[in-house]
């Protein structure tokens, strides 16, 4: 494990706590939206919120590298970098939902070692560092012991799966498990790791979107991975697949793949 690691974590919380101040002040308010070249929403806040946590690495830890979603990539052959989602669920933002958040993660070699999923509308951060218990609000948290997708709670943020072989494998997992809901942003996470929900399933992430995710999930004892079962890395495929438990992800991988 990296040797200051209580260092960086402080770090992220503070680039959190200013997240949160920055996204909370347009929160709610009416806004100029602009479309980008994938046709997702952009907002002042977005692109606000990024320009704070990238201007703060960048006095504190010149050496670093940052991911972010709304501005070029810097330095990414560092042995350090920084993948930030300035607002994760910027069309919820719009609308007024509180299931937004702000992603920040930290990169060792390219092995995340430090995730932040920070839901300021919902004054709830979850903590997750490699190796160690997943925190939300300062107190461990753990995920279900649900190991059977017929006992589980799905979620997705949106039916959005490229390959016929997922769709198919997503709607059977659908079908047999015992509730689902659509919707949920990366607020979803949280109420993984809090043992509230059971299995989320995405697709067409990138990486500013699953980064910070990986810690937080497998600090809580849950099981993160792409669809085919393989770690989440920068160049992941873009599918994801969230578990409470080892055993319920391998039924969903099985599924998914069969």
């Amino acid at each position: 494990m990296v040797s200051n690691i209580n260092e960086f974590v402080s770090f992220a919380n503070q680039l959190a706590d200013e997240a949160s101040e920055t996204s909370m002040k347009y929160f709610r308010k009416k806004l100029n939206i602009e479309n980008k070249i994938d046709e997702s929403p952009v907002t002042i806040a977005d692109k606000e919120t990024e320009e704070v946590i990238r201007n703060k690495i960048r006095r504190s830890f010149p050496n670093h590298g940052i991911l972010g979603e709304e501005y070029e990539n810097e330095k990414l052959d560092s042995e350090f970098v920084w993948v930030i989602d300035p607002i994760d669920g910027t069309r919820s933002y719009i609308a007024g939902h509180k299931d937004f958040g702000n992603l920040i993660s930290l990169l060792h070699n390219n092995q995340p070692i430090i995730g932040i999923i920070n839901c300021p509308a919902h004054n709830e951060r979850w903590v997750g560092v490699k190796k160690t218990n997943t925190t939300c609000n300062g107190k461990k948290v753990s995920t279900s012991n649900i190991s059977k997708i017929k006992d589980a709670y799905l979620f997705t943020s949106g039916i959005y799966f490229h390959e016929p072989f997922f769709r198919n494998g997503f709607e059977i997992i659908k079908e047999n498990s015992k509730y689902f809901r659509l919707g949920g942003d990366c607020y979803m996470y949280g109420m993984l790791t809090n043992g509230l929900i059971d299995i989320v399933i995405e697709d067409t992430l990138k990486a500013h979107d699953y980064m910070a995710l990986v810690n937080v999930v497998e600090g809580a004892g849950g099981k993160i991975s792409d669809k085919y079962g393989k770690p989440i890395t920068l160049s992941s495929d873009g599918s994801l697949v969230a578990s409470s438990t080892h055993k319920l992800h391998e039924e969903i991988i099985k599924i998914i793949n069969n």
